[in-house]
């Protein structure tokens, strides 16, 4: 009896964020669906662990979570990744001033979520919806990486892999093994794909479940790409990565060392 009371109260309080619609405090929630502030509180923070509920550490405010709006069939989820991207993508792009992309998978498709590009004259630039040829981006590599290999042979066979060489891979077992490399070291590097002259690096984010439903790059002309400059901001990319899914009830997985593909 007492599992089934927790339930009902842990949906109650879903179904007040939902209708508050934004950040709300701990007594004020408490007050909407009658109950006290320490149980009020508990239950959050349960929910919290699981990407149902957003906590602001600052404010001590909460609001539905990505994992609670995913459920909901009337929304876009689209709308609250790229609200909770914003800020790390804006971070990773004033300190670097490259161009930043966020992407998940929907649809058997990779999905652009927010991007921002570089204020340089020659910059990287991205198009809004879904993303042609994943496997030759880095964070489309991330994102198939983490994708189940039912997933992977699927997007294979609907993609001639031979003509997006050089320096990507030209057949499903050469995909296969580069996405297992990937998974395994947590990251994706790519230069100089299709010729295109660009470099690019990428990391996963992490729900609570350790799915991997977001993607996060940073990618710039090789010009002003060098060794030193990929491995710089690969290391930061990979924190910030890492916050985004502490957020989110996730962890980072998998480690390595900077390799080129």
């Amino acid at each position: 009896m007492g599992l089934i009371q927790s339930v009902d109260k842990a949906l109650r309080l879903l179904q007040a964020l939902d209708a508050h619609g934004g950040w709300v405090g701990v007594r004020e929630l408490a007050r909407t669906v009658g109950l006290t502030p320490a149980t009020t509180h508990s239950l959050l923070k349960t929910l919290q662990a699981k990407s149902f509920v957003e906590a602001n550490t600052e404010t001590k405010q909460y609001r539905l979570g990505l994992a609670a709006i995913r459920l909901g069939e009337g929304s876009d989820p689209l709308n609250s990744m790229r609200e909770f991207c914003r800020p790390y993508i804006e971070a990773l792009a004033n300190e670097f001033d490259e161009t930043v992309i966020v992407l998940t998978w929907r649809d058997e498709s990779a999905i652009v979520v927010d991007w921002i590009q570089a204020d340089h004259p020659l910059s990287v630039t991205h198009n809004n919806g879904v993303i042609e040829h994943p496997i030759v981006f880095a964070s489309g590599r991330v994102l198939l990486a983490y994708q189940t290999r039912a997933t992977q042979l699927r997007y294979a066979a609907r993609e001639d892999l031979r003509q997006l060489t050089p320096n990507s891979p030209a057949t499903v077992e050469e995909m296969v093994t580069l996405l297992k490399r990937i998974a395994g070291e947590g990251f994706a590097i790519t230069k100089n794909v299709l010729n295109s002259g660009i470099a690019a690096v990428a990391a996963p984010v992490f729900d609570a479940n350790r799915q991997a439903i977001l993607a996060i790059g940073c990618s710039a002309p090789i010009s002003r790409s060098p060794d030193p400059q990929i491995k710089a901001v690969l290391v930061r990319l990979r924190e910030i990565a890492s916050v985004m899914s502490q957020k989110l009830g996730g962890a980072a997985r998998g480690s390595g060392q900077s390799s080129a593909a």
